[in-house]
C-alpha cells in the first residue's frame, strides 16, 4: 500500500465518532454527602490508609496522644521551621508528619496536597508515617471534579496522594514503604 492510499484511508475513517458515555460520570453524579464520604472512605481503605472519623476539636489531641514527636505541617511554627530551603539533614529526621488536605476525590481516595501546605515538596515523600486532616465538606466525587477545582495558575507543585507507598514489584509480594511513606492514617472532620 503506497503512502497516498494510506493517507487517503485514513482521511476516509476521520470522520467517524463513537460516542462514550463516562461510567463513572454516571454513577457519580447520583453521589451525596454521605455518600461521597462513605465511597471516598472505602476507596482510601482499598488504598491501605487507615481512617479516623472525628470532630474538629478531637483532631490534634487525637494526634499528639497517638503518635510521638509528629511534625504538623497544618501549624504556622513547624511551616516556618521547615522551610524549602531547610537543610536536607532536618529533612531526613522527619518520621511522622501532618499535613492538611485541599480536598478529597470519592472515586479513589485520592488527597491534593499543594505547594502552600508543604514547606519543602519532598516532606510527604520521605516521612514514615503520613497523617493528613481533611474537612468532609471538601470531598468531591470524581477526577474531572478535582481538576475542575484546582487554580493551577496559582499553584507551583501539587500531588495527589491515596494510601501509603506500595508496590508489587519484588518478588510479586506487596510491600509497603519501598517508595515513600510506610503508612497513611487521614482524619476526617
Amino acid at each position: 500500500m503506497s503512502k497516498e492510499e494510506i493517507l487517503a484511508s485514513i482521511r476516509k475513517r476521520k470522520g467517524a465518532t463513537v460516542e462514550v458515555q463516562n461510567t463513572v460520570q454516571i454513577q457519580a453524579s447520583g453521589w451525596g454527602g454521605t455518600e461521597l464520604r462513605k465511597q471516598f472512605i472505602e476507596n482510601l481503605k482499598a488504598a491501605g490508609a487507615e481512617v479516623v472519623c472525628l470532630k474538629k476539636e478531637e483532631v490534634d489531641p487525637y494526634i499528639a496522644s497517638t503518635w510521638e514527636n509528629v511534625l504538623d505541617f497544618s501549624q504556622p511554627e513547624v511551616m516556618t521551621e521547615y522551610t524549602a530551603t531547610c537543610p536536607l539533614e532536618k529533612l531526613n529526621k522527619i518520621e511522622q508528619a501532618v499535613f492538611r488536605g485541599n480536598f478529597g476525590v470519592a472515586e479513589n481516595g485520592a488527597i491534593w496536597l499543594e505547594d502552600k501546605d508543604l514547606p519543602h515538596r519532598i516532606a510527604p515523600f520521605i516521612a514514615q508515617h503520613l497523617i493528613f486532616k481533611l474537612d468532609t465538606n471538601e470531598i468531591v466525587a470524581t477526577m474531572q471534579d478535582a481538576y475542575r477545582r484546582m487554580d493551577l495558575k496559582d499553584t507551583g507543585f501539587g500531588v495527589f496522594i491515596s494510601g501509603p507507598s506500595k508496590t508489587a514489584d519484588i518478588e510479586q509480594s506487596l510491600v509497603y514503604g519501598a517508595h515513600g511513606a510506610k503508612e497513611l492514617t487521614v482524619c476526617l472532620t
